[in-house]
């Protein structure tokens, strides 16, 4: 049928549909292999169920309620599985109970539309349309994950919205005695134009969605020590980048933690109760080191924290709680029960890129005089902080300029 805009209105329907097969099929292969192949199966089935609404709405323009009831209960379904693809995609838990409950109502209404009247009901389909649109468009943007791709993902939702409230007003305010509950009018020719953006749009974001968390997982694993998890060695210039978004302060303290005579445990129990005792003292420093605090493993036993916007005492309080648990906790390997201690070395600074090696080689040099001093200690600056504070050795200097940090054991 011939519209205002000179739009052929079925062929519209139909060009709508083919664009949500083609992103249907789009996405059944993006889901292949992945582990969030949920999210892409709620998309595929969506648009599927969209594609034969919107099929039928072509062969039912100036249609009958009867006639209307299937399409517009799989518009709410559709949008429904939008709701749970999206959710499932952020990890949250979603119910496919309430679409299915508001895909009732607006059968029941439609079939109640002579008593109500067509403009009240065609006002209150698309109440409920806008309603869920507006409910997944608020769930994008309050979610807390860094992806850019949602705020195009907010846009396209927000394309279809913005058309489905002009047809609330259409039906509730302007043309209450409307007969027809899908008029062929210029209302019609914006929610086609508008779904066709959405479709599009929100296909395109979608699976730019999904690749910038690849990216980022990629990213994250690259970064990351395969043997504790924790940070490695090569993230050390990223880390002023993360305490910038994790805390607003400008200084950190940091703190370096050896294992002390490693070597020894290499050597008397095997390399096994090595990476043992290594993942005993990243999960200790983990347990210890919490909140906002960043850790890295930066060698083979040596491992850094930065606590951003802390200061020297602080860093000191939760050290000394390191160092007197790994003392006391003994690993268990197989048949032996292994004592672990650590040398810290602590430094305090601005940590963005330009300081951060400075912090780095200030704590390093603390490391090495706590292990000069006889190792099992703490020290700080100008002060060695030991088991026993009161009675710590004094400092010594080292013979030779310590190494730098993650290069060669100490032991």
């Amino acid at each position: 049928m011939a519209s205002p805009l000179n739009l052929d209105q079925q062929t519209m329907f139909m060009v709508n549909a083919l664009l949500l097969v083609v992103f249907a099929v789009a996405f059944a292969f993006a889901g292949l292999g992945h582990k969030d192949r949920r999210y892409w199966a709620y998309l595929v089935v969506s648009n599927l169920v969209f594609a034969v609404a919107f099929v039928i709405f072509s062969h039912q323009i100036d249609g009958t309620p009867e006639a209307l009831l299937l399409p517009n209960c799989l518009l709410v379904i559709g949008l429904g599985l939008r709701w749970q693809a999206i959710r499932t995609f952020f990890g949250h838990r979603s119910s496919s109970a309430w679409f299915l409950a508001l895909s009732l109502v607006i059968a029941l209404a439609l079939l109640l539309s002579d008593v109500l009247g067509k403009g009240v009901v065609f006002g209150l389909i698309n109440a409920v349309i806008a309603a869920q649109i507006v409910a997944i468009m608020v769930s994008l943007a309050t979610e807390r994950e860094p992806l850019p791709s949602r705020w195009g993902l907010v846009f396209a939702y927000g394309a279809i919205a913005a058309s489905s409230a002009l047809r609330v007003v259409q039906g509730l305010l302007l043309d209450r005695g409307m007969d027809s509950l899908l008029p062929a009018d210029i209302f019609l020719d914006l929610n086609l134009i508008a779904a066709a953006v959405h479709i599009s749009a929100s296909g395109a974001f979608s699976l730019s969605l999904a690749y910038e968390r690849s990216a980022a997982e990629l990213r994250e694993t690259a970064l990351r020590d395969p043997l504790t998890g924790l940070y490695n060695r090569w993230s050390i210039e990223a880390l002023p980048e993360i305490v910038k978004h994790r805390a607003a302060a400008q200084h950190t303290a940091l703190v370096l933690i050896d294992i002390d005579h490693f070597k020894r445990v290499n050597d008397n129990y095997g390399h096994s109760a090595g990476d043992a005792a290594i993942k005993h003292c990243a999960n200790s420093i983990r347990r210890t080191f919490r909140g906002d605090s960043l850790i890295a493993r930066i060698g083979g036993e040596e491992f850094v924290v930065l606590l951003p916007g802390r200061n020297v005492d602080h860093a000191y309080k939760l050290a000394e709680k390191l160092r007197s648990t790994l003392e006391t906790r003994t690993l268990t390997f197989p048949g032996k029960s292994i004592t672990l201690t650590v040398s810290i070395g602590i430094s305090h600074g601005k940590a963005d890129a330009a300081s951060l090696p400075g912090l780095l080689e200030k704590a390093d040099v603390c490391l090495y005089r706590a292990k000069a001093a006889g190792r099992n200690r703490i020290e700080i600056d100008d002060r060695t902080l030991g088991p026993n504070p009161a009675s710590a050795a004094p400092r010594r200097e080292p013979a030779s300029p310590p190494p730098a940090p993650g290069g060669s054991s100490r032991s």
